[in-house]
């Protein structure tokens, strides 16, 4: 559920130890007070609705001067494009995370995807296009010994793809991938008796 009780959000209670059966005291709508970007605590009267406390929140993690969010999202989509991210604990970009690989093109690509309206179709084309994707997944001998698990991208990366990808591959190559949207969904072959109505 989303917490709301009637329209109203339900009381959130600071908890001793965590513990649902000890709360300290109640709180009140408002994000990670370690940043300055933007206030803590939001705006909003007591007892706002829901809606309202989320849209607050919203407009935390997407303002500008908000470096999780952005870093976050390019990491992911890297690590889509290259079977790891910049850094390897996705969920965990602070100290208690992995340090990142390249630290300085994260926050290029991750103020570039800020400034360009958080377009995700322009950063995976921006990933695709570059010569760090396009580059061959050949080891070279010169490099074996000193990136042997290719962490300075040297090469591009070896990983398995996924069922549907390697079906509309081969669906693509043969010439009987159907690229209309929508329609009715695949329907595999069926021995006849198989499934009885």
């Amino acid at each position: 559920g989303t917490g709301a009780q009637g329209g109203q959000p339900r009381p959130i209670f600071l908890l001793a130890r965590g513990q649902v059966t000890q709360p300290v005291r109640e709180v009140g709508p408002g994000a990670v007070a370690a940043f300055d970007f933007a206030p803590a605590r939001f705006a909003l009267p007591a007892g706002a609705p829901e809606g309202e406390r989320r849209a607050a929140l919203a407009r935390w993690l997407t303002h500008p001067d908000n470096p999780l969010v952005w870093r976050s999202v390019v990491n992911r989509v890297w690590q889509h494009h290259f079977g790891r991210g910049f850094v390897e604990t996705a969920n965990d970009l602070g100290r208690n995370g992995s340090p990142p690989s390249h630290p300085e093109l994260l926050d290029w690509l991750a103020r570039d995807f800020r400034d360009h309206g958080g377009s995700l179709k322009r950063l995976h084309r921006q990933i695709v296009l570059s010569a760090t994707y396009r580059q061959s997944s050949k080891l070279r001998e010169d490099l074996k010994e000193m990136d042997p698990e290719n962490r300075l991208l040297a090469r591009a990366p070896r990983y398995r793809l996924p069922a549907e990808v390697i079906r509309d591959n081969a669906l693509a190559a043969s010439g009987l991938l159907n690229e209309k949207i929508g329609g009715p969904s695949v329907r595999f072959y069926q021995p006849a008796g198989l499934w009885k109505e």
